[in-house]
């Protein structure tokens, strides 16, 4: 005995009829529908570490984000995370204007940190200290196109004891693939 595939699917008692789909558009049925967006939008802050995070994030800086701001540090000293306190952490807007950490992270939801080395793991403790202290979830992006493996263990490492998420992105077409994901 065989058994016709339509017999397995077909429900007499709920046939779906040529009609069914415009029956969803009547008012008794938009009484169930959602009247708000089902997402909103984060205000993300996203900090280059170092001159080549800071170089392959101003190629997305153009794009259309919500509310994103973009980060570099002002210089490229080493920071001791124990004696700079976040106000004092020079960080810039890429216009090269100043830009103070705590006014930045004032109503922030998501911190990204982006490097390609480890030099300036002092920065990313003092940012992710901060928003520690704010409640903000902080992520992780290493950039490894082109970099050694030593580079990017590096990079992993100046990261890996602030980020609730770190990633290693081989190409840097992946940085606002993720910030998309994260709804930056």
């Amino acid at each position: 005995m065989t058994t016709d595939i339509r017999d397995l699917f077909f429900d007499a008692n709920h046939p779906t009829l040529g009609a069914s789909c415009a029956r969803a558009t009547t008012a008794e049925e938009a009484r169930f529908r959602i009247q708000y967006p089902n997402s909103r939008t984060r205000a993300s802050r996203i900090f280059a570490l170092d001159g080549g995070a800071a170089e392959a994030m101003y190629g997305i800086t153009e794009d259309p984000w919500n509310g994103a701001h973009f980060l570099t540090l002002a210089n490229a000293t080493p920071v001791d995370p124990e004696a700079t306190d976040a106000k004092d952490l020079p960080l810039a807007h890429p216009d090269g204007t100043q830009a103070a950490l705590g006014d930045e992270l004032e109503g922030a939801d998501v911190v990204v940190l982006l490097a390609t080395n480890g030099d300036n793991e002092g920065a990313a403790e003092v940012i992710a200290r901060e928003a520690y202290h704010r409640k903000i979830m902080c992520a992780g992006l290493a950039l490894a196109k082109g970099a050694s493996d030593r580079s990017v263990d590096r990079a992993v490492n100046s990261m890996r004891r602030f980020a609730t998420v770190l990633v290693v992105a081989r190409d840097d077409d992946f940085i606002p693939a993720m910030l998309t994901a994260l709804r930056a």
